[in-house]
C-alpha cells in the first residue's frame, strides 16, 4: 500500500494538479498534516488539560448505563483506528513517515477519549465541548480524507485501508451522537430550579436549542416569572459581587482612571476572554467572502460549455461553509458576549446596593444614587456591547486593506487617507459627547429624583395645594433634560454620519485613484475589499459614543464606590470603661459619650461638648427647644454622624437597635411585614406588640386586617397609625436596646398615655423584657416617669441631666416646664378598655378582618392579549405624539435613502459591462462621478434621517408622552397611590421614559430604514437569475412564521424585565431612605439579600430576552445561508441566466444582506419591545381614571371662599371601591368599610373649630374629605358646601389651591430648589414679602445662616419643628398674597368685600390645619398658635390637634370617635363636664387649663 497513483500528493498542495481527481481535491500530504495530525496533537493536549480540571470537580451524575454505552461505542472505534495503524505501518511511499505519524497520534487521541468520556459523563452538568467540538471537526475532515482515499484506492490493501477509515469515520459519527446527548435527567440537583442551558451542548447553545421550549410556551399562555428559566450559579449576583468586591479591594489606588472598569476586567477575565475566540472565527469567514466572490466572477467568465462541473460543485460547498460559518461564529459570539455582559450588569448592581448599605446619610439622600442602579448601570452594559467589536474592527481593517493592496495597489491608500479624516473628526466629536452625556444624566438624576421625592409624598402636595406647580416644576426639569439628551444626541448623530462617511466616500475615491484597469471582477472583488475595510471602520467609528459613554458611567459608579463609608464610631463599653463594680444594676451605664462634638457638616457642629451616660435598662428622656440637636443625639448613638470627635461607648450586649425615625420608615408592604421585618413570624409576640402599640383597633377597621397595604410610604395611614407601625417593628426586634425619636408627636391623648403606659411605664413592655429605652419627645408631660432625662439648650449642649426629682428641684429648664410628679402615676387616667388585652382563644384572629376582596388593580401594564400580540393603538399613540410635518418627512428622507443606497450596485453593473464593450459610451470620469453622486446623496440623507429622529422625533415624543404620564400621575386619586407602588410609578418615569428617549428612536430608525433598503437588496440580489425572485415568497413566509413565533415571547420577555425591575428599584429606593433604620436593626445583610434576590429576578428575563433574540439572529443568517446557496447554485447550474456583473452586484450586496435581514428583524422587534414602554404609559393615561369629574363645573367667584362658611349634612365616606361587592353579594359599600358616618356640622364664617379624638378617629378623614382628596358615598354627594357651593361641583385643584392646608408631614420641593421656590411656588411675591413671614416664625435667621432666599434648601437643614415653622410660613404669605390680590382687585359683584376693605377689614377664607405643632416645643407651639390667631383673624380654621391645651381658646371643639362626631361644644364648657369625651381626652394629656 503506498497510494503513489498521484505524483503530486507528495507536495504541500493544498490543491492537487494533474491527478484523475478532476484536480477537485487536496493533497494527500496537506490533508495528513491539517486533516489529522494538528487536530489529534490539539486534542490530546487539551485531552490532558481537561483530564487533571476535572479530577478536581465532584461527581454530580449518575446514568452508569449510558456512560458504559457511550464507552462501548468508542472502544471498537479505538479498535478500528489502531488497525488503521497496523495497516499504516506497512506504508511503502514517499509519504510513509507521514502516514504512521498520523496513525499514531490518532490511535492516541481515541484512546483518550475513554477517559475524557467517562470523566465528563460524571463531573459535568454538559455534553463535553471538547468532545463535541474535536468529534465536529474530524468528522468534517475524516470526510474528505475518505473521498481522497477511495478516489486512490487501485490495489486491494488500499480498498482495505479505505474501508476500515470509513467504518471508523460512521461509527466516529455515532458516538458524536452520543456525546452530544444531554443528562439533563441523571444530574443528582433538581431540574426544576436550574436552566437547561446548564446543561446544554455545544450544538444545543449553537443553535439555542434549549430556548425553543421558552418560544413554545410564549406562544401558548402568558407568561410569569416563575416560567422563565433560573439564572445559572456562574451568573448569581451574590457571586459576582463578591468576585468584584475582591478585585475592587486589590485595586492599587483609589482615585485611578478607569480603576473600577479594570476591577472589573480583572473579576470577570473568563466570560469577558471567551467570546474572543467565535469573534475571531467570524471575522475569518467574513474574509471568506470577497474570495469567494472573486472565484464566482473568474467561473462565471469562463464560456458555459467549457465551466468544470466539479468547481461549480466546490463553489456551493464554499459559499455554504462560509455562509453557516458566519451563522455559527456569530451564535457563539453573540452567546458568550451576553453572558459577560449581564454579568458586569449584576456585578455593578449590587456592589451600588452593598455600598448604599455602608454609606454616610448624606451620600445616601443624593438622588444621583438612584440614577446610578437604573440608568448609569444600563447604559454602562450597553456601551460594553461594543468592546470585542472594537478590537475586531481594526483587526479587520488592517487585514482588509493588504487585500486591497494586493488587488489595486497603491490606490488602497485612498480608503485610509478617508478613515484618518473620519478618525480626526470623531476624536472631536468623543471629546463633545462625554461632558454631554454627563449633563444629559445630571439633568435624568435631577428629574427622576424630584419625580420619586413628589410621588411619595403626593398625599402632602395635594393637600398643600401644590400639585400644580409641582407638574410645572417636573416638566420644566423634563424639557431642559429633553434640551441636554438633544445636544447629546447631535453627537450620536454626527457620528452616524461619520461613521459611513468610510463606506460612503472611499469607494468611488479608490475607483478614481486606482492605475489598474477595472474589468467586472476587478470592480466587484475590491468593492468586496472595501466593504470589508469601511464596514468595520465605520463601525469603530460609532462605537467610540457609547463605549465612551460606557466608561463615564463606570466612571460615576467608580466615584460613588470611593466616596468613604459611613465610619461607626461607637466603641464597646467593657468593663475599664464601666462605673464601679459597687454600683447599683439600675445604675449601670450602656452608653456613655464624653467630650463629644458632632454635625453634619464639617464647619458646623450641631451638638457640642456632650458627656452623658444613659442607664441600663431605664428609661431615658431626651428633651430640648426645636433645633437643638435632639434627633442628632439619637443619630450619635446610631454611629450615624459624619463628622464627631469624642468617645461613644455602647454596651456590648446590644443586639441590634430598636430604632424609630421621627419620619416613620415604612414601605409598601402589609401592616404585617412592616412589623415583621426580617424577623420570623411568633404569634404571641405579635399579638403583644399590637396591643402594647394600640394597632388592634386600627387593623379591624383596615379592609383586609393586618394583610392590608399600606402604600408607599405608609400613604394609606394616618401620621399616627404610621409612628405606631414603626413602634410596634421595633418593639417585635429580638433588641435590648429601643431608641424613639418623637414617635408620641402623631398620637391624641388617649392614645398616647395608654401607649406610653404599655410600653414605657414601669409595667411596660419594654422593662418587662428588662431592656433600655431612649425617647426624645416633645411630650413633656411623661418626665416624672422617666428614670434619666437629658435636656438640651437651642446651642445643642446639654442643659441639665439627671433623675425629674433632682431636676425639678434645681430650678433650671426642666423646673421651668411646671411639671407635676404626681402625672407619673396613670391610675386615675380613664383607659379605654376595647384595646385590652385579648384572650388566648383568639389569638390566632387578632388581626383577621372580616372577609372582603381586595381593592381591584388601579392599574395594569397591559392585558393579556396585548402582552402577547401587542396593539396597534400604541404605534399611533406614539405616532400621535409627534408632529405630523416631521413623520412625512421621515418616510420620504428613507424612501430617498433606500434608492440612493443600492442604485450605486446597479450602476456599477452598467459601468462593468461598458467596460468589456470594445466601443466605451463613456468616460471613466462620467460613471464615477454619478457614481460619487449616489453615494454622497446617501450619505446626506443618513445625516438627514438621524437628525429627525434624534432630535426632532425624539424631543417631541419624549415631552409629550412625560407629560401626557405626569398629568395622568398628578392627577390621579389619593387610592392610586395607595394601591400602586410609587416604585412602579418611578420606574415609568425612568426605565420607560429611557427608553423612549434612546432604545426606540434608534430601534424605529434601523427598522424603518433596512426595511426600505431591505427591499432595494432583495431587487439587485434577484437581478443575479430570476429564479432566485421566484423564492422571495417562501423565504417571506418563513420569516414571517419566525416572526410569529419569535415576537410573542419576546414582547413578554420585556414587559417582565421591565416590571421585575419595579421592586428592584422600589427596594433600593426604600433602601436609601431608610438605610439608618435598616442598620439600626442590623439588617444589613438581610437586606441586601433580599436585593440580590430581586436583582437575579430582574436579570432572569433581561438575559433571557436577549438571548432570545441572538436566536432569532442565527435563524436569519440560516435564512441568508440558503438565500447565498440559491444564489450559487442558480449561477453556476443553471446556463446563460446573467454576466457576471449583476451576479458580482448580487455576491457584494448579500455581504451586507445577512446583517440587513437580521437587524431588521432584531429592530422591528426591538420596536416592539420598546413600544411596550409606549404601551404602559398609553395604559396608564387611559386606564387610571383622574379624580377629576365631569360635574366640578362650578363658576367660582374671584374670592371664593371669602367668607369660609362649611356646611356637611349627613355625609358617610369609605375608601373602599364605591361598586366592591360586600359579604352579603349586594352592591356597595361594607358598613365596616365607613371611616365616616353620618356626619353633620355647620361652621359659620370666622368660626375656630378644633377636632379632638384618638388616633384612627377619622380625624384626618375628615379633614382630606374637605380638600376631596377622597369622596363621600354618592347618597351625600351634595351633602357638603362651602360658601354655599357644593364641594362635588368645584374643581378639586381649584379647591386645594383656594383653601389654605398646612398637613401634619410638612412638604418641600426636591432638595437643590432654592428657600423661595418652597416658600412661594408661584413666585407672586416679594423678597420682603418672604423675609418678613420667614421673620415672623423664627426661621430668617436659619435661611440666612444657609445662603439666603435664592439659595438651595435640603430638608436636613431643617429640623422636623423648623420645617412645620416653614409649612405655617407658607400659609401665611399664601393669605398675604391672597389678601393682597383681594385689595388690587375692582370688585364690583362682591359687594362684601368692598365694605370690609372699606372699613379696614381682610377678606376671610378657610384654613385648614392638621397637627401642626406636634414636632415643636410647647413655647414654639404657643407662638405658633399665636400667629395663626393673629394672621388668620378672619378666617374660618379647622384644625387638628392632639395637645388640647392649644384649643382652649377656640370656639368650638369636634371629638370624634369611629367615624362619628359624638361630641361637640366649646372646650372650657367641655372640660368642665363629667361625663364628656373631651373631658377624659383632657384628663389623659395632662393639660392644664
Amino acid at each position: 500500500m503506498d497510494y503513489s497513483g498521484c505524483p503530486d500528493d507528495a507536495s504541500f498542495g493544498p490543491s492537487v494538479h494533474g491527478c484523475r481527481r478532476r484536480d477537485f481535491d487536496f493533497t494527500l500530504q496537506f490533508e495528513t498534516i491539517f486533516f489529522s495530525i494538528l487536530p489529534a496533537a490539539v486534542f490530546i493536549l487539551l485531552a490532558v488539560i481537561r483530564l487533571v480540571w476535572l479530577r478536581r470537580e465532584p461527581v454530580i451524575a449518575k446514568g452508569r448505563v449510558f456512560q458504559l454505552a457511550k464507552l462501548g461505542l468508542i472502544a471498537p472505534y479505538v479498535a478500528l483506528r489502531f488497525t488503521s495503524f497496523v495497516l499504516s505501518i506497512v506504508w511503502r511511499g514517499e509519504q510513509a513517515a507521514l502516514f504512521i505519524s498520523s496513525a499514531t497520534l490518532e490511535v492516541i487521541a481515541s484512546a483518550l477519549l475513554l477517559p475524557v468520556s467517562f470523566s465528563e459523563h460524571t463531573r459535568s452538568r454538559r455534553p463535553s465541548f471538547l468532545l463535541s467540538v474535536y468529534l465536529t471537526l474530524s468528522l468534517l475532515f475524516d470526510i474528505a480524507r475518505a473521498r481522497s482515499f477511495w478516489l486512490l484506492a487501485v490495489t486491494g490493501s488500499e480498498d482495505a485501508f479505505a474501508g476500515v477509515f470509513t467504518a471508523s469515520v460512521a461509527l466516529k459519527a455515532v458516538i458524536f451522537l452520543t456525546e452530544s446527548y444531554p443528562k439533563t435527567k441523571w444530574i443528582l440537583w433538581g431540574a426544576g430550579s436550574h436552566s437547561p442551558e446548564e446543561t446544554t451542548g455545544f450544538w444545543g447553545l449553537a443553535v439555542f436549542s434549549w430556548l425553543w421550549k421558552l418560544f413554545i410556551l410564549g406562544r401558548r399562555k402568558v407568561l410569569n416569572l416563575d416560567d422563565l428559566f433560573h439564572l445559572d450559579h456562574h451568573m448569581s449576583s451574590d457571586v459576582l459581587r463578591r468576585k468584584l468586591q475582591a478585585a475592587i479591594e486589590k485595586s492599587p489606588a483609589r482615585g485611578q482612571k478607569n480603576g473600577l472598569a479594570k476591577a472589573l476586567a480583572k473579576s470577570l477575565a473568563g466570560p469577558f476572554l471567551f467570546p474572543v475566540v467565535p469573534r475571531i472565527a467570524l471575522s475569518a469567514f467574513k474574509f471568506g467572502q470577497p474570495f469567494l466572490t472573486n472565484s464566482l466572477l473568474s467561473y462565471l467568465e469562463i464560456p458555459a460549455s467549457e465551466r468544470p462541473v466539479n468547481s461549480g460543485y466546490g463553489l456551493i460547498g464554499a459559499v455554504f461553509l462560509v455562509y453557516s460559518g458566519i451563522a455559527l461564529s456569530t451564535s457563539f459570539y453573540y452567546y458568550l458576549r451576553e453572558r459577560s455582559l449581564w454579568m458586569m450588569r449584576g456585578a455593578l448592581a449590587s456592589v451600588v446596593y452593598e455600598h448604599t448599605m455602608r454609606s454616610k446619610l448624606s451620600v445616601t439622600s443624593d438622588s444621583a444614587v438612584l440614577t446610578l442602579m437604573s440608568t448609569d448601570i444600563e447604559r454602562a452594559r450597553l456601551g460594553a456591547t461594543f468592546i470585542h467589536e472594537f478590537w475586531a474592527s481594526v483587526l479587520e481593517s488592517g487585514i482588509a486593506l493588504w487585500l486591497l493592496y494586493r488587488e489595486l495597489g497603491a490606490a488602497f491608500v485612498a480608503p485610509v487617507v478617508v478613515c484618518f479624516v473620519c478618525i480626526a473628526f470623531i476624536s472631536v466629536v468623543g471629546r463633545l459627547s462625554g461632558p454631554r452625556q454627563n449633563m444629559w444624566m445630571q439633568k435624568v438624576q435631577e428629574r427622576v429624583g424630584a419625580l420619586s421625592h413628589i410621588v411619595t409624598n403626593m398625599k402632602t402636595f395635594k393637600i398643600a395645594g401644590l400639585t400644580d406647580a409641582a407638574e410645572t416644576l417636573l416638566q420644566r426639569l423634563r424639557e431642559t433634560e429633553v434640551g441636554a439628551g438633544s445636544s447629546w444626541r447631535m453627537t450620536i448623530t454626527m457620528a452616524a454620519v461619520i461613521g459611513f462617511a468610510p463606506s460612503m466616500i472611499s469607494p468611488f475615491i479608490t475607483f478614481a485613484v486606482t492605475g489598474k484597469a477595472l474589468d467586472a471582477t476587478r470592480i466587484f472583488t475590491a468593492l468586496s475589499f472595501i466593504v470589508l475595510l469601511t464596514d468595520p471602520l465605520s463601525q469603530l467609528l460609532q462605537y467610540v459614543p457609547p463605549l465612551l459613554a460606557a466608561f463615564s458611567c463606570i466612571s460615576r459608579i467608580q466615584t460613588f464606590l470611593e466616596r468613604d463609608p459611613r465610619e461607626d464610631y461607637r466603641e464597646s463599653l467593657g468593663s475599664s470603661d464601666g462605673v464601679d463594680a459597687d454600683s447599683s444594676e439600675k445604675s449601670e451605664a450602656l452608653i456613655r459619650i464624653t467630650k463629644g462634638d458632632f454635625g453634619w457638616e464639617e464647619d458646623k457642629t450641631i451638638l457640642s461638648d456632650i458627656a452623658l451616660e444613659i442607664p441600663a435598662r431605664s428609661l431615658t428622656i431626651i428633651i430640648g427647644p426645636i433645633a437643638c440637636g435632639k434627633s442628632t443625639l439619637l443619630k450619635v448613638l446610631l454611629g450615624e454622624t459624619p463628622f464627631h470627635s469624642g468617645r461613644v461607648l455602647i454596651g456590648p450586649e446590644t443586639r441590634g437597635i430598636g430604632y424609630c425615625d421621627q419620619t416613620a420608615f415604612l414601605t409598601n408592604e402589609t401592616v404585617r411585614d412592616n412589623i415583621l421585618g426580617y424577623v420570623p413570624f411568633d404569634q404571641a409576640r405579635y399579638n403583644e406588640v399590637l396591643e402594647a402599640t394600640m394597632l388592634l383597633p386600627d387593623i379591624a377597621t383596615f379592609p383586609q386586617g393586618d394583610r392590608t397595604k399600606i402604600g408607599s410610604g405608609g400613604v394609606t395611614l394616618s401620621g399616627g397609625q404610621k409612628q405606631r407601625v414603626s413602634m410596634a417593628r421595633a418593639l417585635y426586634s429580638n433588641s435590648n436596646l429601643f431608641i424613639f425619636d418623637d414617635t408620641l408627636s402623631g398620637l391624641d391623648a388617649d392614645t398616647e398615655e395608654q401607649v406610653f403606659r404599655r410600653v414605657f411605664a414601669p409595667g411596660g413592655l419594654i422593662r418587662r423584657r428588662n431592656a433600655t429605652a431612649i425617647l426624645s419627645t416633645h411630650s413633656v408631660r411623661h418626665l416624672p416617669s422617666a428614670d434619666h432625662i437629658i435636656a438640651l439648650n437651642p446651642e445643642g449642649e446639654i442643659a441639665e441631666q439627671g433623675t425629674f426629682h433632682d431636676l425639678d428641684a434645681l430650678g433650671g429648664y426642666v423646673n421651668s416646664l411646671k411639671i407635676h410628679s404626681a402625672n407619673k402615676s396613670t391610675d386615675d387616667v380613664t383607659l379605654d378598655s376595647s384595646n385590652d388585652p385579648p384572650s388566648d382563644e383568639n389569638d390566632e384572629n387578632l388581626t383577621r378582618s372580616k372577609t372582603r376582596k381586595p381593592p381591584p388593580p388601579m392599574w395594569a401594564a397591559a392585558d393579556e392579549r396585548s402582552r402577547q400580540t401587542g396593539d396597534m393603538a400604541v404605534y399611533k399613540h406614539y405616532a400621535m405624539s409627534m408632529k405630523r410635518v416631521t413623520l412625512i418627512s421621515f418616510l420620504l428622507a428613507c424612501i430617498a435613502l433606500a434608492v440612493f443606497y443600492n442604485f450605486p450596485q446597479v450602476w456599477l453593473n452598467f459601468w462593468s459591462v461598458d467596460l468589456a464593450s470594445s466601443h466605451r459610451a463613456h468616460s471613466q470620469a462620467y460613471w464615477i462621478g454619478i457614481y460619487a453622486l449616489f453615494l454622497l446623496l446617501s450619505l446626506t440623507f443618513i445625516g438627514l434621517i438621524c437628525l429627525l429622529v434624534f432630535i426632532f422625533m425624539t424631543a417631541q415624543s419624549g415631552i409629550t408622552l412625560h407629560h401626557q404620564t405626569l398629568r395622568a400621575v398628578i392627577g390621579a386619586p389619593l387610592r392610586f397611590f395607595t394601591n400602586v407602588d410609587a416604585g412602579i410609578v418611578i420606574n415609568l418615569f425612568s426605565q420607560d421614559i429611557s427608553l423612549i428617549d434612546m432604545e426606540l428612536p434608534q430601534s424605529l430608525l434601523n427598522a424603518t430604514v433596512e426595511l426600505f433598503i431591505l427591499i432595494g437588496m432583495a431587487v439587485v440580489v434577484a437581478t443575479a437569475s430570476p429564479y432566485i425572485a421566484a423564492s422571495y415568497p417562501f423565504f417571506a413566509a418563513l420569516m414571517w412564521l419566525v416572526q410569529k413565533l419569535y415576537l410573542p415571547t419576546s414582547r413578554q420577555l420585556r414587559l417582565l424585565d421591565l416590571e421585575t425591575k419595579a421592586p428592584l428599584y422600589t427596594h433600593f429606593t426604600d433602601t436609601v431612605a431608610g438605610v439608618a433604620t435598616l442598620r439600626a436593626f442590623g439588617w444589613s445583610q438581610e437586606s441586601l439579600d433580599f436585593n440580590l434576590k430581586l436583582l437575579d429576578s430582574s436579570q432572569r428575563p433581561a438575559y433571557l430576552l436577549a438571548m432570545v433574540q441572538h436566536c432569532l439572529t442565527f435563524i436569519l443568517s440560516s435564512v441568508v445561508t440558503a438565500v447565498a446557496t440559491l444564489v450559487v447554485v442558480l449561477t453556476t447550474q443553471v446556463k446563460a441566466v446573467t454576466g457576471p456583473g449583476l451576479t458580482g452586484a448580487s455576491m457584494v450586496t448579500l455581504m451586507s444582506l445577512g446583517n440587513f435581514i437580521s437587524h431588521l428583524i432584531v429592530m422591528y422587534t426591538m420596536v416592539e419591545i420598546s413600544l411596550g414602554a409606549v404601551s404602559r404609559l398609553k395604559s396608564f393615561h387611559d386606564t387610571v381614571l383622574p379624580e377629576s369629574t365631569p360635574e366640578e363645573d362650578a363658576e367660582l367667584p374671584l374670592l371664593w371662599p371669602w367668607r369660609g362658611a362649611v356646611d356637611i349634612q349627613h355625609v358617610s365616606a369609605s375608601y373602599s371601591v364605591p361598586d366592591q361587592p360586600t359579604e352579603s353579594g349586594n352592591s356597595g359599600i361594607d358598613p365596616a368599610d365607613l371611616v365616616l358616618k353620618n356626619i353633620n356640622m355647620s361652621i359659620t364664617p370666622g368660626e375656630k373649630v378644633a377636632i379632638c379624638g384618638r388616633s384612627g378617629s377619622g380625624k384626618s378623614s375628615l379633614f382630606l374629605l374637605l380638600l376631596r382628596l377622597f369622596d363621600p358615598l354618592a347618597g351625600s354627594a351634595d351633602g357638603i358646601t362651602i360658601d354655599g357651593i357644593p364641594l362635588r361641583r368645584v374643581k378639586r385643584s381649584s379647591l386645594r389651591e383656594r383653601v389654605i392646608a398646612v398637613p401634619q408631614d410638612s412638604v418641600f420641593f426636591p432638595d437643590g430648589h432654592s428657600f423661595k421656590t418652597n416658600l412661594d411656588p408661584f413666585n407672586l411675591s416679594t423678597e420682603s414679602d418672604c423675609k418678613e413671614v420667614l421673620g415672623s416664625v423664627g426661621l430668617w435667621q436659619v435661611v440666612v445662616d444657609n445662603g439666603g432666599l435664592d439659595s438651595s434648601l435640603s430638608t436636613n437643614m431643617l429640623s422636623h419643628g423648623q420645617r412645620q415653622l416653614f409649612g405655617l410660613a407658607r400659609a401665611i404669605l399664601r393669605r398675604r398674597i391672597r389678601s393682597s390680590a383681594a385689595r388690587s382687585q375692582t370688585l364690583v359683584a362682591d359687594e362684601y368685600p368692598n365694605s370690609l376693605f372699606e372699613k379696614g377689614g381682610d377678606i376671610g377664607g378657610l384654613l385648614l390645619l392638621d397637627e401642626v405643632g406636634s414636632s415643636v416645643d410647647k413655647d414654639t407651639e404657643r407662638t405658633m398658635q399665636a400667629l395663626i390667631r393673629e394672621e388668620f383673624a378672619e378666617y374660618t380654621t379647622v384644625m387638628i390637634s392632639h395637645r388640647l391645651d392649644a384649643v382652649m381658646d377656640f370656639d368650638r371643639v369636634l371629638v370624634m370617635d369611629r367615624g362619628q362626631i359624638v361630641e361637640s361644644g366649646r372646650p372650657r364648657d367641655l372640660v368642665q363636664q363629667e361625663s364628656s369625651r373631651f373631658k377624659d381626652l383632657w384628663a389623659a394629656s395632662g393639660a392644664r387649663s
